[in-house]
């Protein structure tokens, strides 16, 4: 402040005197505001100005539509919701309503945009209400703008979004939820919450709801909506003319009004009589006069089929009879096209990849799309090969081939196109799976009638798809009809019976339905060995997953004792670099890492991964599974550095290798984590589980077996990282689905359970504890050996808890046996052993400690009674 010049001063002090003469005002002013600027840089800026800078509301936008430029008219209905939300009454909520095709997604598009330019202080989000998917990816998209994180795991992001947007923070908003049709949807059923519950409420948000049901509009806006008629003839014309090529066909304006009218100037009526004459260059009279020749029969169809999709009362056939012309010239002048179209109305309408439509010469089916795209009834999503049809038009195809009575013709010849060009395991393209699948399933719900060899073939290439993206319970439906049609028509003995036979029983296994899976293997083996030779390949392969199976089932002598014959039978026959007699060896390996054979499971644990070690690629995915396997067993054997070396190296090939949600690759993040968490190295581990869980919680069903699994790995983390409380919420979670989802005799709901009961114990809930650990054991005594080592886990543990509560003789009685058993069956230096001879001996001294504290009791009142 010394450093300014005196000029200032001396300038503002002249303006400032009244002594002075007027006319030196004006110089003193100019002298004041010219130095004024030194002032200001003298000055610093305050940091807490620049806080609350930082601090103020930026709105946010997610509009997913681009500005539609064609737009016209509507300035009716655009003032009447602002009016309606802005003016002397406000509303909070309003509902556009109208027949599908109408505009309402194009009218609620505008009001956005129209609110981006009016109120850039209001954030504006938008929400598809096509299925529960769209909702909850337009949800977790809005998070994502908004920078919102999860505060726990299992929060929902509907409601964070909601929650956010409920509070004074989010500021002002507008939200627009789109294609709200479905009543359930919306506002849910007895057995499911609807989207309602998650749309937000707050003073300073609106939110504008489109649907074709009044129902809807009624039950979420009250009287609060606007039902959306036709345009009128001005908006109509505007529309068209901005939508055609040729300009001088408006010349005509007779021909132009008759047009709207017989349109009954609905928007997308319109747009597609504009893409008819743009693409055949007609004039406006000759189209009309085709539209007047449509059949009533047809237009009648079509009108009873919208007024069932929309439930909406009076509607007219426009859309119908403009359609109908346009099929019948597509017939006449493209049969191809025809093909696409009836194709394509038996799939679904949306993401339809090119090289899943029927086969045609390459520049043939090209002009063919490029047919059904100029009329809109095709729209390519960008530069890509994928299109989508207007669900409108989807309905509208499917009424005319029902009227031609070639519905399930087509729908047969669809079926028999799929069921030949959906991709095979051994197909290069094998990826071009996922984009057939939604279609291929569509095709099979619809199909109760006309059941083909090609629509079990679909059946189970669609099963083994299904079964590839680890989606099992998808995968046995799948299984399970091909299997009912095999057994029917083949008998128990036929080769391609008993393989439809397998791949169930091994989708059963995937699934958890062990039972299930033993039952119907146990079939598949008996019949492979009265018919098979003892080396056959199909016969060996249903053994091996069945002793798998039997593992599942904690059967694990019987497991050993049938995987150690099919390697036997292997050595016998295949060399030693062979991938299914490694593979046997590997399965064998397993078990006797379940028996706790750790040597016998490391031995040929080394000798698998050494010869995959000289014949395969470092990358390569067999051998690094057989290191996986290996680290496990060393994990076992307590040599901690040696799994760590082996899986941080498997991890980074695969990190590598494989996308981040890859199932080998969480696979091994897992396994990782967890032999951190024994090596002590608890926010590694905590760390790399979170990854894991959130992953795939992302990717995967909340009743998913994995992400369960993972769930309880990472509680299991937070227990040594003494966040004892979140260990508790997510053990309770993963029990609470797996009693909803699992059988009482499932291995990782007992793990899970044993889990919180520790969990328990270690929060001083040891009444809790104790009920649970009893039950598990309990359990496991009935289902398993009493040498087994699940459960005298579940047996050691339930005694350590009976001695925290001072059972002390209960604790005592079961460590004896859980010692005597261990004795019998581990080696002297073996870690499980150890650790139950340790906890006995700690209860003989615990023991030890009240009797002599006892005898001190009885000790001191023998002296006070001599004393008295």
């Amino acid at each position: 402040m010394n450093r300014i010049p005196v000029g200032v001063i001396r300038g503002v002090c002249d303006y400032g005197d009244r002594r002075k003469n007027k006319n030196w005002q004006p110089y003193a002013a100019a002298m004041a505001a010219s130095y004024g600027r030194a002032l200001l840089d003298e000055i610093p800026s305050s940091d807490r100005t620049v806080d609350l800078t930082k601090k103020a509301y930026e709105p946010c936008y997610y509009i997913p539509f681009a500005r539609n430029t064609r737009f016209t008219g509507r300035a009716t209905i655009l003032n009447s919701i602002e009016d309606r939300f802005f003016g002397p009454d406000q509303s909070q909520k309003m509902a556009l309503v109208g027949l599908g095709g109408v505009g309402k997604t194009q009218i609620a598009l505008r009001f956005a945009y129209q609110m981006k330019e009016k109120r850039p202080d209001y954030s504006i989000f938008w929400v598809p209400v096509l299925s529960d998917e769209t909702a909850e990816r337009a949800y977790a998209d809005i998070a994502k703008k908004l920078r919102l994180q999860k505060s726990s795991e299992d929060e929902d992001v509907k409601d964070l979004v909601c929650q956010h947007l409920s509070s004074d923070e989010a500021g002002k908003w507008l939200l627009i939820v789109d294609n709200a049709d479905d009543q359930e949807l919306i506002f849910g059923s007895d057995e499911k919450s609807g989207l309602e519950e998650y749309l937000p409420q707050s003073e300073d948000g609106i939110i504008l709801l489109t649907t074709r049901s009044g129902q809807v509009a009624g039950q979420f806006a009250q009287c609060d909506m606007i039902d959306i008629k036709q345009m009128d003839q001005e908006e109509a014309a505007t529309l068209l003319k901005k939508s055609l090529v040729q300009k001088q066909l408006l010349h005509d304006e007779t021909s132009v009004i008759e047009l709207l009218t017989y349109l009954s100037f609905l928007p997308l009526a319109i747009t597609q009589a504009a893409a008819y004459l743009n693409q055949t260059r007609a004039p406006i009279r000759t189209y009309l006069s085709l539209l007047r020749n449509a059949e009533d029969n047809d237009t009648r169809v079509l009108e009873r089929e919208f007024r069932d999709n929309t439930r909406y009362k009076g509607s007219q056939n426009a859309i119908g009879t403009t359609w109908i012309v346009s099929f019948r010239q597509i017939q006449k002048s493209n049969q191809l096209a025809v093909d696409l179209l009836s194709f394509i109305s038996c799939i679904e309408p949306k993401a339809i990849p090119q090289s899943m439509l029927p086969d045609a010469e390459a520049d043939e089916l090209e002009w063919a799309i490029g047919t059904l795209c100029s009329y809109s009834f095709l729209v390519r999503r960008e530069e890509s090969n994928v299109f989508d049809m207007h669900s409108l038009v989807h309905t509208a195809t499917r009424g005319w081939l029902d009227k031609q009575d070639r519905k399930r013709q087509v729908s047969k010849d669809a079926i028999r196109h799929l069921a030949a060009r959906f991709p095979t395991k051994d197909d290069a393209h094998y990826d071009l799976r996922r984009g057939y699948l939604p279609h291929a399933m569509r095709l099979l719900s619809r199909n109760h009638e006309d059941r083909t060899v090609e629509t079990y073939q679909l059946f189970e290439k669609v099963g083994d798809s299904f079964n590839s993206d680890r989606r099992f319970k998808e995968a046995v439906k799948c299984y399970e009809e091909v299997c009912w049609w095999r057994q029917r028509l083949d008998p128990e003995t036929d080769h391609i019976r008993l393989a439809s036979e397998h791949a169930l029983a091994s989708a059963y296994l995937n699934d958890r339905r062990i039972k299930d899976a033993i039952k119907m293997l146990e079939h598949v083996v008996a019949v492979r060995k009265e018919t098979l030779d003892e080396k056959d390949y199909d016969r060996l392969a249903s053994e091996q997953v069945l002793a798998s199976t039997y593992l599942n089932d904690r059967r694990i002598k019987h497991a050993i004792e049938m995987h150690e014959y099919v390697v036997a039978v292997r050595k016998e026959t295949l060399d030693e670099k062979d991938y299914d007699r490694l593979a046997s060896e590997l399965e064998l390996a397993r078990a006797y890492v379940s028996d706790r054979r750790i040597k016998d499971a490391i031995e040929m644990l080394e000798h698998v991964v050494a010869v995959r070690t000289e014949t395969l690629d470092e990358k390569d995915h067999l051998r690094l599974e057989s290191e996986h396997e290996l680290a496990r067993a060393y994990v076992s054997d307590r040599r901690i550095k040696d799994a760590i070396e082996m899986l941080e190296h498997v991890v980074a090939v695969r990190k590598e290798t494989l996308d981040e949600k890859d199932y080998d690759r969480l696979a091994s993040e897992q396994v990782l984590a967890s032999t951190y968490l024994t090596d002590r190295r608890i926010k590694h581990a905590i760390e790399m589980h979170e990854y894991v869980v959130a992953v795939r919680k992302e990717t995967l069903d909340e009743k998913d077996y994995d992400r369960l699994a993972s769930e309880l790995e990472l509680a299991k983390a937070y227990v040594s990282d003494r966040r004892i409380k979140d260990a508790i919420n997510m053990l309770e979670h993963v029990v609470a689905v797996q009693k909803e989802a699992s059988d009482e005799e499932d291995h990782l709901r007992l793990a899970s359970e044993q889990a919180l009961a520790k969990a328990y114990l270690r929060d001083r809930r040891i009444k809790d504890a104790i009920e649970i650990f009893e039950h598990v054991v309990a359990v496991r005594k009935e289902i398993l050996d009493k040498k087994d080592h699940f459960r005298l886990t579940s047996e050691h543990e339930l005694a350590r808890a009976y001695l925290d509560d001072r059972r002390i003789k209960d604790a005592i009685e079961i460590f004896e046996h859980v010692v005597a058993v261990r004795k019998e069956i581990l080696d002297e230096k073996d870690h499980d052993r150890l650790t139950s001879e340790h906890e006995l001996a700690r209860a003989y001294l615990v023991l030890q400690d009240c009797f002599e504290s006892l005898e001190a009791d009885y000790d001191d009142n023998d002296v006070r009674g001599i004393g008295s």
